[in-house]
């Protein structure tokens, strides 16, 4: 049949619709996984964040995923023990088990196999994936049966799109200052006194230097303004830095006492990529900037 639904509480054979006829199947439940919410974390509770750096247990915070179109949920954190693995940079990932029988992990929740029929977090080397369903979270490198002190890397490419409205994921800082004391040079916008940044650990940001750095690559939207000093002569510039080199700018000439500058780029960034803003005035010396505001936000 061309049309086919899923969901109801009574119909055809176990009762959840008129797609099949017996019923209730395997591959309707995952035809509507992917085709509704595709391949990744979801978007909610903490994102599946890892932690567990110096430490002998790789903590995954509670969330949720579809690998495969097979979907997977903890509400509570699952802790990995990682004592007994030897030296070496491991794959963490949401492991899908579809077979009648365990299979074998460097490491799970429960030991070192992921039970029949199951989707569980796990540690993994490469060959362990290999003709395997599973979504990667990132890795972790063992020496000396504990995590590095800063072995713990996410995959940033892990999140999940949705023909929903997508989540936004963005950093702002508020309240930066910079003083133009001479005309012509480029002074930081920096001390920020506020930040927000949301928990899918996309961003990192620094207020004293008004520094954020991107771990995802992609195109994001970036949004500045400041309010400029006293001086009404002259002009004001700001310039967009991309790892310490300016790559945009925007200028104005003040009419009047504590001007506005507000400027917005689009701008294609690639992982590890930093973002701070940069100000400096023309014609007339020590001028400040104070107010800031900058919003880095993921197109």
């Amino acid at each position: 049949m061309a049309e086919q639904s899923i969901g109801m509480a009574t119909g055809v054979g176990v009762a959840f619709g008129d797609g099949n006829g017996s019923g209730y199947e395997t591959s309707r439940m995952i035809a509507m996984e992917t085709k509704t919410l595709n391949n990744g974390v979801l978007q909610t509770g903490s994102l599946m964040a890892m932690t567990g750096n110096g430490t002998n247990t790789l903590t995954i915070a509670a969330g949720a995923a579809i690998v495969g179109g097979y979907f997977y949920e903890n509400t509570t954190s699952a802790s990995i023990v990682i004592t007994t693995l030897a030296n070496a940079t491991y794959n963490v990932v949401v492991f899908v088990n579809d077979t009648a029988g365990a299979l074998t992990v460097s490491r799970s929740v429960s030991g070192t196999t992921v039970t029949t029929y199951a989707v569980r977090v796990a540690v993994c080397t490469a060959a362990q994936l290999v003709g395997r369903t599973y979504l990667q979270l990132g890795t972790v490198q063992v020496s000396g049966a504990a995590i590095t002190a800063s072995g713990i890397t996410p995959d940033y490419t892990m999140y999940g799109t949705t023909t929903q409205l997508p989540y936004q994921s963005y950093a702002t800082m508020s309240g930066g200052s910079a003083t133009l004391t001479n005309v012509t040079t480029q002074y930081d916008v920096a001390t920020f006194s506020a930040s927000t940044v949301t928990n899918d650990a996309i961003f990192s940001v620094n207020t004293t230097t008004g520094v954020v750095t991107v771990k995802r690559a992609g195109m994001y939207l970036i949004a500045y303004s400041g309010t400029y000093g006293t001086g009404t002569t002259g002009q004001r510039n700001v310039r967009l830095n991309v790892n310490g080199t300016q790559v945009q700018s925007a200028t104005i000439t003040p009419v009047a006492a504590s001007a506005f500058l507000t400027a917005t780029w689009m701008y294609t960034l690639v992982a590890n990529d930093t973002v701070n803003m940069s100000s400096n005035t023309i014609t007339t010396a020590g001028q400040t900037v104070s107010n800031a505001f900058l919003t880095v936000t993921r197109a």
